[in-house]
């Protein structure tokens, strides 16, 4: 966020000549505006109750990276069995590229008047249909979990995928 708003305020002085003329009321401004933004920053890490949460926030953190850490090392084991890199190489740029394509697509079709606020609606139906069909209920959420283990499975060739 603040990174954001340092191009803002710099694009603004460059076009308004500030860098140019007064480079330290430039970084004074950057100063200002980077200040307000980790006081906001520290109060959100307090959640409201005065009290630092520091301990809190470095333990999630460590644990998201060791989960990071997990699937990275999964990935590398993945890629060392794997014969045929060039292929898997392939099957992913074409798959980077066929979502480039079909966003596009989407984009163009989004623009038509009618089509676009349909299409809209009809994603509101599915989503709210997949929500009582699946999460609401408890024995709904166990079949969606089996159902998306035994996917994994069929895709990873992997009997000890779990979700």
């Amino acid at each position: 966020m603040a990174a954001l708003q340092q191009r803002s305020i710099l694009g603004g002085a460059v076009h308004s000549g500030i860098c140019a003329r007064r480079p330290t009321a430039l970084l004074g401004a950057v100063r200002s505006r980077t200040s307000g933004a980790r006081k906001a920053i520290r109060a959100q890490a307090r959640g409201g109750r005065g009290q630092s949460t520091t301990e809190e926030v470095d333990q999630t953190a460590e644990q998201y990276l060791d989960k990071a850490n997990q699937y990275w090392d999964t990935v590398k084991v993945k890629w060392d069995q794997t014969d045929e890199k060039p292929a898997v190489v392939a099957i992913g740029v074409g798959t980077f590229v066929t979502i480039w394509a079909l966003s596009g697509l989407v984009d163009r079709i989004d623009k038509l008047p009618i089509i676009g606020g349909l299409l809209e609606l009809v994603g509101l139906l599915v989503t709210g249909w997949f929500v009582y069909r699946y999460l609401v209920f408890g024995p709904d959420r166990e079949e969606l979990k089996g159902n998306l283990n035994g996917f994994l499975k069929k895709v990873t060739g992997d009997s000890s995928s779990k979700l």
